[in-house]
């Protein structure tokens, strides 16, 4: 595999991925995980029977969001944010002293039928417990994250199926508009402002990149001649991008 790709070539049909493209870049993402000394490392799991479907998985120690009601009906964005606009002293006490984790399962696997990368995870309180669609919203999505997984938004909606490999039920995030976002950060992020107020100063594509987990911005190594991410680089800013909502934190590599 490693003699017909390079890390700095681009997917030859960007956004979208082989297989092996997929894996190339995975593996890629994989030493960059280590190199950045991250304590979740992500590692290379290989399917039992056929050679070259493996998946990326990582086990991470995520915060429990503290203070979040359920999403039901009948509450709205604004509401759920409001929760964290409280400025009395108490209730913010409150909050910052709750520090209940859950473990979270994240999967990045490929899609043959949209040939992008999929990230698929399941949540466990800490006996064990699965959290059921709306406890994932109310203790692991942010509020400010609501609109971004909406179907029609650009991360897709929270849904569930069967893993492809272990074939057994997990959540995803619909990758329906992967590619789209694919396209849209080369062209948003090569000419951002980066330098914090002064005017001008572009992305340099040849310096190490910005990574603002957060806020979900985190490009580098893309081929600027063609405007595509390169494969050392894909799988780090396609996660950097939508990881967040569900909670995926990503090193520099």
């Amino acid at each position: 595999m490693s003699a017909t790709l390079s890390p700095n070539a681009s997917p030859k049909q960007y956004p979208f991925l082989t297989r092996q493209e997929f894996e190339f870049a995975a593996k890629l993402f994989i030493a960059q995980s280590r190199k950045a000394s991250e304590t979740e490392v992500w590692n290379w799991v290989e399917h039992e029977k056929f050679k070259g479907f493996g998946y990326l998985c990582r086990r991470s120690m995520v915060q429990k969001l503290a203070g979040i009601r359920s999403l039901g009906e009948g509450i709205s964005v604004d509401e759920e944010n409001d929760v964290f606009e409280d400025d009395d002293p108490s209730v913010l006490s409150t909050l910052s002293s709750s520090e209940e984790y859950l473990t979270v399962d994240y999967h990045v696997i490929y899609s043959t039928s949209y040939k992008v990368p999929v990230l698929y995870f399941n949540v466990y309180y800490d006996d064990g417990t699965p959290l059921k669609i709306d406890e994932i919203y109310s203790n692991l999505v942010q509020p400010s994250r609501f609109e971004d997984i909406k179907p029609a938004g650009f991360y897709g909606g929270i849904s569930q199926q069967d893993h492809p490999t272990l074939l057994i039920p997990f959540y995803f995030l619909h990758p329906c508009e992967t590619a789209t976002l694919m396209r849209t950060i080369v062209g948003t992020n090569a000419n951002k402002e980066l330098d914090g107020g002064s005017e001008g100063k572009l992305f340099n594509v040849n310096e190490e990149s910005l990574v603002e987990n957060n806020n979900g911005y985190a490009i580098r190594d893309f081929d600027i001649s063609s405007q595509k991410i390169a494969l050392e680089g894909y799988i780090r800013s396609w996660l950097s991008l939508i990881g967040p909502v569900v909670g995926v934190k990503v090193g520099i590599g």
